[in-house]
């Protein structure tokens, strides 16, 4: 939307600014800049007030010329409502279909992938979280399970399993992330414990050489009990980051989290389809402009075409003419020219000027060969 610096000048002394800005989709902030940077004089503070208490309000000032030479002004215009990417009785349905689901108490049967994060300690700490040294090797390197650890194998239990129910497989996608693949994509998660940042006294050590590297305090790590799922791709449409709370754990967002796994796959397939059709648009468009650019290149040839012969075709009766002329004024017994008689030369012209015309076949040839030019 581009405005003059007139049509703005007469509408910031007709409605309030931030009526104006509003409908400029522009806040009243940034309108009062615009007005000020074109030399645009504004209405003083209470002017509106005073209107509508119907009392006398000073004259409006006149538009003067703008001292940096601005003349017009864009704006955005007022923005749209984003489109939902699902109706909300497709959300509804979703969330009555899980609603009932809950996490076992007991690891029973447990999918193939927490049975070797659970049985296999060097498979568990390769592929779940081992940091080898440093202020979290004590808390990742730990072979025994904590209770939390098994609270985690049995909520990622219970969701892999309801996954492979929709047909997903798990697999596992980077250090401490899983991946939940679908037909078409995946989404990628992880279930940690939260860990408490601690640090403490760090006695300087005896020998000289490890002076140059100490550091008076340590940073240590501390297991907190908590633990906090994040679906860590982006754009899936749904809620992403659940935590443990004082008044309520992850088990009780289970239904919302594997709700959202659902909702985002058919978030993502619909984004994947609104993409697919907007190239095909594309495309479509480009082979319109390239189908009227080639149209338009015959529609071009065709008339030189018609030009060149409407020209030839003049050319032809005017040297018609000019042969009939000279038949007129030769007789036969003259001498040779060039090893011809003058009749033979007459012959040769007529020839050529019947290839020159282009009626020598009939008009409807004619039309053809302009034609097949484009």
């Amino acid at each position: 939307m581009i405005w003059s610096r007139e049509k703005l000048y007469l509408e910031v002394w007709q409605s309030p600014m931030i009526h104006l800005a509003a409908r400029l989709g522009i806040s009243n902030t940034r309108l009062k800049q615009i007005c000020v940077e074109a030399d645009i004089p504004l209405p003083p503070r209470g002017y509106w007030n005073k209107i509508a208490a119907d009392r006398p309000v000073p004259a409006r000032p006149p538009l003067g010329p703008s001292k940096r030479g601005i003349e017009r002004a864009q704006f955005p215009g007022p923005s749209q409502p984003r489109e939902e990417p699902l109706p909300r009785s497709c959300r509804e349905e979703i969330a009555a279909s899980v609603s009932s689901v809950t996490v076992a108490s007991t690891l029973r049967t447990p999918h193939p992938l927490i049975t070797r994060l659970k049985n296999d300690v060097e498979f568990r700490l390769k592929h779940v979280g081992t940091i080898a040294n440093g202020p979290m090797a004590e808390i990742v390197r730990s072979e025994e399970l904590t209770a939390t650890d098994k609270r985690r194998l049995r909520i990622l239990d219970a969701l892999f399993k309801q996954l492979a129910k929709q047909g997903w497989q798990i697999k596992l996608e980077a250090t401490r992330h899983f991946a939940a693949v679908y037909e078409d994509g995946q989404i990628v998660f992880r279930l940690n414990e939260r860990l408490r940042q601690e640090f403490i006294e760090n006695p300087p050590p005896t020998e000289e050489i490890y002076r140059l590297l100490w550091q008076p305090k340590r940073q240590v790590f501390h297991r907190t009990g908590r633990l906090a799922f994040e679906i860590t791709t982006y754009g899936i449409g749904t809620r992403s980051k659940w935590e443990d709370a004082a008044d309520a754990q992850i088990e009780d967002y289970f239904p919302e989290i594997l709700g959202a796994f659902l909702l985002g796959r058919l978030i993502r397939q619909k984004e994947k389809q609104s993409q697919e059709a907007r190239a095909d648009r594309i495309a479509e468009a480009a082979q319109r402009r390239e189908a009227a650019r080639i149209e338009a290149e015959r529609e071009v040839a065709r008339w030189n075409a018609l030009l060149e012969a409407s020209a030839n075709c003049r050319k032809a009766e005017v040297a018609r003419s000019f042969i009939d002329e000279l038949a007129t004024r030769i007789h036969d017994g003259g001498e040779l020219i060039d090893g011809k008689s003058a009749s033979e030369w007459l012959e040769w012209a007529r020839k050529r000027v019947d290839d020159l015309d282009p009626l020598k076949d009939g008009a409807l040839a004619a039309i053809q060969r302009i034609v097949a030019k484009g």
